[in-house]
């Protein structure tokens, strides 16, 4: 036996697939919203990152450096010379080798590079040899 719809539930069955349809076409122009939407904030986004890589580049004209700043950062990099020095001094008291206490400041700390490390770790030990020399010198006259 066969099944024939009637008039009625061929009716039912388009309105439902209409309403369905109706439902998509509202999702879709939410989506469309959301887009819309998240593609101005990115927009936003990426012309504030312009702006500011645009200010960091600025060429600065020969002139522009202000005293205060050449002292400033004259300032720190001698007192990150002095830290650096301090701390091989101290390493080198308490015994530590030269690559222990190349891997502490280089490495880990993140103090100087290679190069300056070496140049540092030589007038540390000119200093410590200048140091010891005084000693050696001022204990022969005081026995005299």
């Amino acid at each position: 036996m066969w099944f024939f719809p009637t008039r009625k539930q061929i009716k039912k069955e388009f309105e439902k697939i209409a309403e369905a349809f109706r439902k998509r076409d509202e999702d879709f122009k939410e989506v469309k919203k959301e887009i819309v939407s998240r593609k101005e904030i990115e927009l936003m986004i990426k012309e504030a990152v312009l702006e500011i890589k645009a200010d960091m580049f600025k060429v600065r004209e020969k002139g522009s450096r202000t005293p205060r700043t050449a002292m400033r950062k004259k300032a720190e990099k001698i007192l990150d010379k002095a830290e650096i020095l301090s701390e091989m001094a101290n390493l080198s008291k308490k015994g530590h080798s030269t690559t222990e206490m190349f891997n502490l400041i280089v490495n880990e700390k993140q103090l100087c590079k290679k190069t300056c490390f070496y140049k540092y770790m030589k007038k540390v030990r000119e200093q410590i040899a200048e140091v010891r020399g005084m000693n050696n010198t001022n204990q022969k006259e005081t026995f005299k």
